[in-house]
């Protein structure tokens, strides 16, 4: 290992030596698979069409609406004058 102002370096690294591609190696690689177990298998039938919901409830007051009306509200509120 060399050292520069006391610090020490790794050595440098090897080559890597490859090879180049041939037809052999074709067969290394993956592939899909095409066989019939591997598959998705065909729908025998359709599945049923989505149906419509069912609207919502809607509160039905018919008109009468009723609020709450304490008895001393007016003494919250000052009069200007």
């Amino acid at each position: 290992m060399d050292s520069i102002a006391g610090i020490m370096l790794r050595s440098l690294l090897k080559p890597i030596s490859t090879k180049p591609m041939g037809k052999d190696d074709e067969d290394e690689h993956a592939k899909t698979p095409t066989s019939a177990d591997s598959r998705i298998p065909r729908m025998l039938a359709c599945p049923p069409a989505p149906k419509k919901r069912k609207p919502s409830s809607r509160c039905h007051y018919a008109g009468v609406r009723e609020f709450f009306n304490p008895p001393d509200l007016e003494t919250v509120f000052q009069t200007l004058t």
